[in-house]
């Protein structure tokens, strides 16, 4: 849940309408409003700056 003082989203239920077009034509428009697509910004900045900035990596690393 972002913790702006927004309103808290389900992420869950947005999931869900965007993997029930999945089968469908591409271009398939699915409706969000601006408050859950907000939320989902926030939420998605909220856990990547949550991960570690580095990752750590072992020797060899082959870069093609």
């Amino acid at each position: 849940m972002a913790s702006s003082g927004l309103e808290p989203i389900d992420v869950d239920s947005i999931i869900e309408k965007l993997l029930s077009v999945r089968g469908a034509r591409p271009g398939k428009q699915v409706n969000l409003t601006e408050t859950e697509i907000r939320g989902l910004c926030l939420h998605a900045r909220e856990v990547f700056l949550a991960q570690p900035i580095l990752v750590e990596l072992e020797a060899p690393i082959k870069i093609c």
